[in-house]
């Protein structure tokens, strides 16, 4: 009998479909769109578990504002994603956790 899957993946196929017709829409109301209906909620979702997961707590500020951040990083960095290289998950998070890392290290060293 086949496993059934124990939780809802929440970036999928169809999330990166989203993000590469994001990349090569042209109009700004249809990329905000395609961004609202099918990327966010898998970044946000992406964000809290990279916080929660790899433990990145040494900020000033309260954790749902890092989770904010940290998306708005994700936004900055969706053009950057090209597609045939690799996955879309996998891109996102290996930029957001080397970007967590290097923000939680200097604000470690702030704390000593």
């Amino acid at each position: 009998m086949p496993r059934k899957a124990k939780k809802k993946q929440y970036f999928t196929q169809l999330t990166e479909n989203a993000i590469i017709r994001h990349n090569k829409e042209n109009r700004p109301y249809m990329r905000e769109r395609i961004y609202n209906d099918h990327i966010r909620f898998a970044f946000e979702k992406l964000a809290e578990n990279i916080i929660h997961t790899f433990k990145f707590y040494y900020f000033d500020v309260q954790t749902a504002d890092v989770k904010h951040e940290v998306i708005s990083f994700m936004i900055t960095r969706l053009g950057k994603y090209k597609q045939g290289k690799g996955k879309a998950f996998s891109y996102f998070s290996v930029v957001v956790k080397n970007w967590l890392i290097c923000h939680n290290n200097n604000n470690y060293k702030k704390m000593k």
